[in-house]
């Protein structure tokens, strides 16, 4: 009489890590130190990602202040022209002060053309 067996398929799989690492078996302490492994490289890419938010905030913050430098900047410039467009400023410029007066002063009617075709 022939018999027949049939295997679950664990041979297969073994034979995958037979053929990578012949020597090892997979035991207790291996899942322990893969477990351990496995913790401490999430923790390490957990802090990596957490520092380029915080670096983030820092080059956020440093961005904020030089704005409001720049606007405290603008608004001294502004302040420094709108005085040198005051009236008294103009007049009181030694420019001004050099030009003369006209001796005779005409105005020009409204109803005659100036330049004529």
């Amino acid at each position: 009489m022939s018999q027949l067996i049939l295997a679950r398929g664990n041979t297969y799989r073994k034979n995958i890590f037979k053929r990578f690492i012949p020597d090892m078996e997979i035991g207790p302490y291996f899942l322990v130190f893969s477990l351990i492994i496995f913790v401490i490289l999430v923790t390490v890419l957990t802090l990596v990602f957490s520092t380029r938010q915080v670096t983030k905030g820092y080059v956020l913050n440093k961005l904020e202040s030089e704005h409001d430098k720049l606007i405290k900047q603008s608004e001294q410039n502004e302040m420094q022209i709108s005085k040198v467009r005051a009236l008294k400023y103009i007049e009181d410029s030694t420019r001004v002060r050099r030009m003369t007066r006209p001796g005779q002063i005409v105005f020009i009617e409204e109803e005659t053309s100036i330049a004529s075709r």
